[in-house]
């Protein structure tokens, strides 16, 4: 196709073959015997050497295809850099407030052959997909210890306090946990985000004082009731200024540790664009400081 394309674009097998820097006999061969395989003659040889309508067809789609040809290799060479190709990360939902969104745009902005898709859930099926090898990488703050997963620290929150705007407990800006004593602690269920729930159930146990319990059966600040001036929910520091309308955050003074959202990926991955991702989101962490709740 090369030679085909050669000899249209400079008129002629000589010229043609000193731009392919290659004797004349053996480029007239090559396209003789080309003729002869496809059954059709692709140039007229004289007066002068032009295409045959057929020539013409034959190195239109040659060109077309070559390009394509030379892309597919390009693709190939930076997919094995991880310059080109997609990861598939699974995420808790309160990942997406801020974490997520400027991972995503880092590798917009320093990789941008690469595309990031995002799938968000609950860990215990987070877990099960990373296993099933549905995600090459997962964002949760509990997923379960496994030989199989290698795991890093992206960011340590504190924890805040979701309330209904109305609550009086907003216009202080801050409150220990105990200053909620008898409301209602609102909460997804354990089994869908153990770890978490346990974290803030602890947290509450120590405060010495009695709360309400409220297992919310949807997922989402959206569509919790907090309207009644005696609810809460738990949740960490990246949510404020982007909780729902209606409602507000109240920072918890307790001296608490720090809630911890991995990575976590499993060891045999060996993707060149995973090892790119995680390099990203380590420079991500590193700029906004995100090891360091305070």
């Amino acid at each position: 196709m090369r030679y085909v394309i050669a000899v249209a674009e400079e008129g002629g097998f000589q010229r043609a073959a000193e731009r392919l820097v290659m004797a004349q006999p053996p480029l007239s061969r090559q396209i003789r015997d080309l003729e002869r395989e496809i059954g059709v003659t692709l140039f007229e040889r004289r007066p002068v050497v032009r295409l045959t309508e057929a020539g013409r067809v034959f190195v239109e789609s040659a060109r077309t295809i070559l390009a394509e040809s030379d892309r597919l290799v390009e693709q190939t060479v930076l997919a094995s850099r991880g310059e080109y190709g997609t990861i598939r990360v699974g995420y808790i939902y309160s990942a997406v407030f801020e974490s997520l969104p400027q991972l995503v745009g880092e590798m917009g902005k320093s990789h941008p052959g690469v595309t990031v898709e995002v799938r968000d859930g609950w860990t215990p099926e987070l877990d099960a997909a990373l296993l099933a090898g549905t995600y090459d990488l997962v964002l949760s703050r509990d997923m379960p210890p496994r030989p199989e997963y290698e795991r890093e620290t992206l960011r340590r929150e504190r924890l805040v306090a979701v309330v209904g705007e109305g609550h009086p407990l907003v216009h202080c800006g801050q409150a220990a946990l105990r200053d909620f004593a008898g409301q209602r602690f609102c909460h997804p269920p354990r089994r869908l985000a153990p770890g978490r729930y346990d974290f803030m159930a602890s947290a509450l146990e120590q405060t010495g004082e009695t709360f309400e319990d409220w297992e919310s059966p949807i997922h989402g600040l959206g569509h919790l009731d907090l309207s009644d001036r005696r609810s809460f929910a738990l949740v960490v520091g990246s949510v404020v200024g982007q909780v729902p309308v209606g409602t507000a955050t109240v920072a918890i003074t307790d001296d608490l540790p720090a809630l911890e959202l991995q990575m976590v990926w499993k060891r045999d991955n060996t993707s060149a664009i995973l090892e790119i991702f995680v390099d990203a989101a380590r420079g991500v962490a590193h700029h906004e400081g995100w090891i360091d709740p305070a």
